[in-house]
């Protein structure tokens, strides 16, 4: 009896703790209770930050604005976040992206205004149904030394694509922001060098054709002149059969099956074939091709003597010449590599990939490489002017890792006359010029022999942050800006050494409504997810 007694308190007791445990969580929770207006900011603040999401994949992904109507998509939305209901349409997307538009190219321009020097790249692209297109960007090197790129304006050349056109077009959108007067040199993507050239000067301007078009047109004269002077190296015949090759498997289900089943059985990489446009004959297009034949010649073989293809069999005279052009595009290879990376590099750095190009390419001439001495003879042709051109040369006599180059060359006397001109022109008379120019010949020498006797031996050094650096040599930064703001090429590397990239923007940005195009490849310069510059971005 005594033992039920107890055991009656003790429950008794328990309920006792457990009802004031309740109260007491009743009574935080409703201390810490969130107000019902708070709870109202809360849901619209996270559905504006999803819509703001949906804007910018638009704009990175170049899609068009009516995406947001097709039902797969919203419903791909709402399985993600059952609460968001995205906007279908089409009209709130532009306004949206309009607004946009407005703030950043505000922001653009103020920042121009105190920009010193800005130059210009052209590039040229077709669009799906609308022809020519002409994206202007201009860049730049801000008072941090910083790299600064900006895309201004897309517009449409309509049938006039010639290079008057381009550079009159060039003149309004540079006024139309205020950079005409700053503007020194243009690079373009433009394959008439010669009247480009001209139609810049007329203005005062300088051309610099981009540095990746260069090498393709020295791929292709290449070519031509292999197939002029020899009768045993038709290249262009053999790659007239190695696309055929490939479009074969890409046309044939059958063959695709086969050849994967062979990739399996020789234990090769299970690989698709890659195909070079004919219409374009891009060196890293046919080197694709080529080394993907290459490698996976056999599996194709087996699968061709199947199919009774005798005529797209590749034969060990058409492998012997497919292994010399490889051979004669790895030094093209080497110079990419030496470029790629993000963004836009300084033209400083065409003269060394230049002398390591030609070296490499005499060393398989002398070993009988007839591809490669055709491209040493058109290299000859086409970049080896820039070594007295004035912007390539001082670009790199004013890049610490390369200046040793020029200036302990036998061009050195010419490239200290040029900088003596160049720091002359700063400060003409006593007390003009930027802050700490000098102007006197021995103040300039003596500023030269500091810049000429710095060691720089670190060759992935940024340039930049060598002039960044507070020292003696702060005299002579002031020409280094103005060179060094010069890039090479027309387009950012990531992209103009990635074939499959550059397709994949050349479809989006092609196949975009006519009245979107310059508001989206203006924002995708500027607001898309990749780019973490933007000042819109957070």
């Amino acid at each position: 009896m005594a033992s039920s007694r107890k055991r009656f308190r003790i429950r008794k007791r328990s309920r006792k703790l457990l009802g004031k445990n309740i109260k007491l969580h009743l009574a935080q929770t409703q201390a810490i209770a969130v107000p019902q207006q708070v709870s109202q900011v809360v849901f619209p603040s996270e559905d504006e930050h999803l819509k703001q999401g949906l804007l910018k994949m638009l704009v990175t992904d170049l899609l068009p604005f009516s995406k947001v109507k097709d039902v797969g998509f919203r419903a791909f939305c709402r399985g993600l976040n059952p609460t968001f209901d995205p906007p279908s349409s089409a009209l709130w997307v532009r306004t949206e992206l309009q607004g946009v538009y407005e703030r950043i190219k505000a922001d653009v321009r103020d920042t121009l205004q105190s920009v010193p020097d800005v130059a210009l790249t052209a590039e040229m692209w077709t669009h799906a149904s609308e022809g020519a297109y002409l994206t202007v960007s201009c860049h730049f090197i801000d008072r941090y030394w910083k790299r600064r790129s900006c895309l201004l304006e897309t517009v449409p050349l309509g049938a006039d694509r010639g290079a008057a056109r381009v550079v009159e077009q060039l003149l309004k959108t540079s006024g139309d922001w205020g950079v005409a007067e700053k503007v020194k040199v243009v690079v373009s993507n433009m394959m008439s060098k010669g009247s480009m050239t001209e139609s810049c000067e007329a203005k005062g301007w300088v051309h610099v054709r981009c540095f990746v078009c260069t090498l393709d047109v020295v791929f292709r004269e290449a070519l031509a002149q292999l197939d002029e002077t020899t009768t045993t190296w038709r290249v262009p015949q053999l790659l007239r059969k190695c696309r055929a090759v490939v479009r074969f498997f890409q046309q044939d289900r059958d063959a695709q099956r086969q050849l994967r089943a062979n990739q399996e059985q020789l234990n090769l990489a299970p690989l698709r074939l890659v195909q070079a446009a004919a219409a374009e004959d891009t060196w890293l297009d046919v080197a694709a091709m080529l080394q993907r034949l290459s490698e996976q010649r056999a599996a194709i073989n087996q699968v061709l003597l199947q199919h009774v293809k005798e005529d797209l069999w590749l034969n060990e005279r058409d492998m012997e010449k497919i292994h010399d052009i490889l051979a004669a595009l790895q030094p093209l290879r080497d110079t990419a590599n030496g470029m790629v990376s993000d963004g836009y590099e300084s033209l400083s750095n065409i003269i060394p990939l230049v002398d390591s190009l030609q070296k490499s390419m005499a060393w398989l001439s002398e070993g009988g490489n007839r591809v490669a001495r055709a491209l040493a003879d058109v290299c000859v042709r086409h970049v080896s002017h820039a070594w007295d051109h004035r912007w390539t040369a001082l670009s790199t006599a004013m890049d610490p890792r390369f200046k040793n180059m020029l200036l302990f060359s036998s061009r050195a006397q010419t490239i200290e006359q040029k900088l003596h001109a160049e720091l002359r022109a700063l400060c003409p008379s006593a007390g003009a010029g930027p802050p700490g120019v000098v102007g006197t010949p021995d103040e300039v020498d003596a500023l030269l022999t500091e810049y000429k006797s710095t060691s720089t031996k670190v060759t992935d050094q940024n340039p930049l942050d060598f002039w960044r650096l507070p020292r003696g040599l702060k005299k002579l930064s002031h020409v280094a800006q103005k060179y060094l703001t010069v890039v090479s090429t027309a387009v950012p590397l990531q992209r103009a050494f990635n074939p499959e990239l550059s397709r994949r923007v050349h479809h989006s940005r092609s196949n975009l409504e006519p009245e979107n195009v310059n508001l989206m490849i203006f924002l995708n310069g500027h607001w898309s997810i990749e780019n973490s510059d933007s000042p819109e971005s957070d």
